[in-house]
This record gives structure tokens, sequence and C-alpha cells, in this order.
């Protein structure tokens, strides 16, 4: 090394062995016999992510992390001579300060028993670090470098400014450097006392910009049926999902982290009305948001969360989750007495709260506008009860007494207040056949069910057989 540099290194190393050398076109001359000799070769690389992906709306959330190696890969008199043994370095690595900053750099360098170095020194700048370091004051051990292995290793975060907005990746080099610190460090290993200079390779990455897509969908029943006489009677659900979209392959570490979201849904406030919304999402422990604000209107509802406010949990959404359920009511009024379906638009909207809640996934800070699917619905009037074609007895089950009460009202004269029930087949009229295939699905392997509605309560809006009450659908 030069100057002072190399006067702290000659001090801290004690060193004794009196080595008279010159440098030049790359050889050390050794006053021993007069011969001159080939310095060793040391490279000193920098490991890399190829891709650094990030954000372009907050890229200062972004960082990765280097590590410095130190490999020699030409021994003494042209790889003659065994793997020579250092005491200790000195190096600086320089990066583009418009585009990173370097926010903590460690030696990791132990001795062969996983001895602490005496002496090491860090210093980091605007545009790089710089490492001082010797093995050991008084020579107790050293080390060999055969192959690649690592110095130390430096986190690096990304800058807004440049990469602020940027749609097109930006190649970045980090390299050796020894303009740095004042005097500046010289990037040298010592062997014997003396200096040599390491051979810097230049490592470069792509800082490739990328803004997140996302979905944000309403799902909703598409047919919701309701008596024709009281619609108000007539509740139904609808969720609010959220997902990313990502390509195919696309690694688990490369999902965007969500810190919360907000959203507003409306509806046609002449046809329906929200009950309540409950907000579902949890953090994959179980743990509620820290923040919630739901607001109900007249004619739609918002939400506003965020999951944890010192940035304990986020969550990935590379599948569609349910945010929040909301529950409706149909109005009296425009459907009532309705002789057909009305179709309805459940969508998200820029009109509600004050001010305007916005439909935004929060990543990394800042606010990302996603794709929209909206809901649509037929509201569909009808006559009569719900019921569950097959149960004849109106307890909820299809078993042996459903069959028999089929029968009993062909034969025996049994009562029963929804014909459609006992119609099995849906063929609009109730026949010996339907007893028999009650108790074929039943019993019969292979034999199908009843025909919908079944198992869960519903409509026939074809069927022209009455269905006046049915004791366990509303």
């Amino acid at each position: 090394m030069i100057g002072a540099h190399t006067m702290w290194l000659k001090k801290l190393l004690a060193a004794s062995t009196r080595v008279f050398c010159m440098v030049l076109c790359g050889t050390l001359w050794v006053s021993s016999g007069g011969l001159l000799a080939q310095d060793p070769v040391f490279d000193l690389t920098i490991g890399l992510p190829a891709e650094v992906v990030y954000n372009s709306a907050a890229p200062e959330v972004a960082s990765f992390s280097a590590s410095i190696q130190l490999q020699e890969t030409t021994t003494t008199n042209g790889g003659a001579d065994p793997h020579a043994q250092l005491q200790g370095y000195s190096l600086g690595v320089g990066h583009d300060e418009a585009l990173l900053e370097v926010t903590s750099a460690i030696v990791t360098t132990t001795g062969p028993s996983g001895e602490s170095v005496d002496f090491d020194d860090v210093s980091l700048y605007a545009d790089g670090f710089t490492f001082g370091v010797v093995y050991s004051f008084v020579g107790s051990w050293t080390l060999s470098y055969e192959t690649a292995t690592e110095l130390g290793v430096a986190q690096y975060q990304l800058l807004a400014g440049v990469l602020t907005g940027a749609v097109d990746s930006t190649e970045t080099s980090i390299a050796k450097s020894d303009s740095l610190g004042a005097p500046p460090v010289v990037s040298v290993v010592v062997i014997n006392g003396g200096s040599i200079p390491m051979n810097g390779v230049v490592a470069n990455t792509q800082l490739v910009p990328f803004t997140p897509e996302f979905e944000l969908s309403i799902n909703a029943p598409s047919t919701v049926y309701y008596p024709e006489a009281t619609p108000e009677q007539e509740t139904f659900t609808a969720t609010v999902n959220l997902e990313e979209l990502v390509l195919p392959g696309t690694a688990a570490e490369d999902l965007s982290q969500v810190q919360g979201y907000s959203f507003a849904v409306g509806h046609d406030a002449s046809l329906m009305q929200i009950n309540s919304i409950s907000t579902v999402i949890t953090s994959d422990t179980g743990l509620a948001p820290d923040f919630v604000q739901d607001d109900i209107y007249t004619d739609g509802v918002t939400s506003g969360v965020v999951f944890s406010f010192p940035g304990l949990w986020t969550l990935t959404f590379d599948t569609s989750l349910s945010l929040a359920s909301i529950e409706y009511q149909l109005a009296s009024g425009a459907l009532t007495g309705a002789a057909g379906s009305t179709s309805t638009s459940i969508s998200f909207v820029g009109t509600l709260g004050s001010p305007v809640v916005e439909n935004v996934v929060v990543v990394d800070g800042a606010s990302i506008s996603g794709s929209q699917v909206s809901a649509t619905a037929d509201l569909v009037p009808f006559t009569g009860s719900r019921f569950i074609r097959g149960d004849s007895t109106q307890d909820g089950t299809l078993d042996l007494a459903d069959g028999i009460g089929v029968l009993s009202y062909l034969f025996a004269g049994g009562s029963a207040t929804c014909m459609k029930a006992l119609d099995l087949d849906g063929s609009n009229h109730v026949s010996i056949s339907d007893g028999v295939q009650v108790l074929c699905a039943i019993f019969c392997a292979g034999s199908p069910p009843p025909s919908a509605p079944f198992p869960d309560c519903g409509v026939d809006l074809v069927s022209t057989l009455t269905c006046n009450s049915f004791s366990v659908c509303p």
C-alpha cells in the first residue's frame, strides 16, 4: 500500500522482516538472490443478485445485499509457489450514489478456528464503503484464499429520485474503488508485512421497476329470488375480494407485501340497502387489522383498513382472498309486485365519502389503483314459498319418510302444502314415479338425487304446481 495507509498497516502488523520491493509492470523484485518473481494475483469480486425488482412508486423501500469475496487466482512465480498466507487487507467498494445507498457493511472474516480479527475498521460513504482488517497483531494466525471466500457483507437500499416512476430497467455497477476515504483507502492484501494490490472485478445488477397489478372484485349471487309481495324480506351477501395478478412462475418472494387497502362499493338505492359490513381479512396467524373504518351510505359503503401500524405483518394475495362481507336487503317500492326480473349492479365507485374514498391497495407505503370487477345480479320475484324438492315431510332431510309421504298423498289421502316438493323429477305433476324416485335416490346405488332445488331451499319458476308454505324454508 502507498503512503500513510501503508504506514498504519505496517505498524499494526509490527513487521520485522525487511522486504525491499518495487512494483514494476506487475512484478515484485525480492532482494534475496536478485530474482524477478511474479506477484500473486488476488481478485476482489462482489456477489450481487442479477436483478433487483422494485416498486417504481417507492423505490426507497427496496433493498439487497452484496457479498464481498477474495480469491488468489495465481500464486507467486506464475502459480508455481504455494498459496500466500495473508495477514490482513484493506479495500474500498464504490457505487452510484444517485441510485443506491449503502446502509450497513460488516466484516465477516474469521480465523481458521473461528477467531475474531484483532482489528477491523468499517467506514460508510455516500458512494461506497471501506474495510481495514488486521487478523492478528502478534501473527498467531493467517489465512489463504485458494477459493473465493467472503470478506464481508454490505446492505444496499435503492433511492428515490432517478428511479421514481421509472418504466425501464437501469443497470448499475458495484466495484472496487481506491478513492474512498481521506487519505483514500487502497485495496490491497498484506503478506509478510508487504502490500499487494487487488484486482477488481466489476459486478452489475439490473434495477427493474415493477408496478404491482391488483384486481378488486365483488362476488354476489347472479340471481336473487324474492317474494313478489314482500321484497323487503329478502337479504343476500356479497364479498369484496382482492388478488394480485402475477405472471406464471412468479416466486413467493416477489409477491407484493400488502399493508392495507380502501374501497368504495355502490348500489341502486331504489332497489336495495346495506344492513351491515364485516371485515373478514386477518393476518396468517389470525391477527385483526390495527385500523378498520367502515361507513354505510344510502347508495353504498366504504372501507379503509391498515393491517399493522408498526408494520408487524403484511399479506400477499397470489390467490383471491375476501376482504369484507356486505349484507344487502331488498327494498319495497320498485320491486313490489314486479312481474319480471330486474337487473342491477354492485360496483366500485369513486363518489362515496368526504373526502372521496379511493379504490386502492397499499404496498411499500404507496397507493396502487387496481382493476375492478363489478357484480350483476338479477332480482327475480316468485310467489308462494321456497322449498326443497323431494322433502315431503318438510324437515330438511331426504329419508324413507319422504318416499312414504309422496305415496301417502297419492293413495292415502295425505295433505301437502307444497306440491312442488313432491314433484321429484320436475315433470310438473305428481305421480307414483315420484315416490319411487325418492326411495331410489336413498337406496339405489347410482341413482341421481332430486333435481334443483336440492339440497338447499330454492324456487322453481317453471312449474305450475303450487307451494303455499314450506316449514323449513323462508
